[in-house]
């Protein structure tokens, strides 16, 4: 579970946005209605892992042999995008698909989402960081 504040609720909408319209780009699905609920559901979906799931816990735990190494944050940063944009990616693929070539529909974009993912969140650790 995360410390909710202003920035875990920017990281989150910009989050579904960029994840959903890559999907949407990748896919090459319209820009129609759905766009803007599969935004809903990426948000949803997002947040709701964040009550059930202890990522940054899970994160500092996988990381703790790098000690203090500046380095350390970017690969915390990437194991809780991995764990987000799985089950994000996931959950949009099944409601694309119904089920029905759920794997191959969620592999055909899913190392494009992490990477895509990947890049956003870090940019978005370092504009919402707080400035002295």
């Amino acid at each position: 579970m995360c410390e909710w504040n202003r920035s875990i609720i920017i990281q989150d909408i910009v989050l579904a946005i960029v994840i959903n319209t890559s999907a949407t780009l990748l896919g090459g699905d319209p820009f129609d209605h759905t766009w803007y609920t599969f935004t809903c559901v990426a948000l949803a979906t997002n947040v709701l892992g964040q009550f059930l799931l202890p990522t940054g816990t899970w994160a500092r735990a996988l990381t703790g042999w790098a000690g203090e190494a500046s380095w350390r944050v970017y690969v915390q940063i990437f194991i809780e995008n991995l764990i987000f944009v799985t089950i994000i990616s996931l959950v949009e693929a099944w409601v694309h698909t119904g089920g029905a070539g759920l794997v191959a529909a969620w592999l055909a974009t899913y190392v494009y989402l992490v990477l895509i993912g990947y890049m956003t969140s870090v940019a978005l650790t370092y504009a919402l960081k707080p400035r002295a």
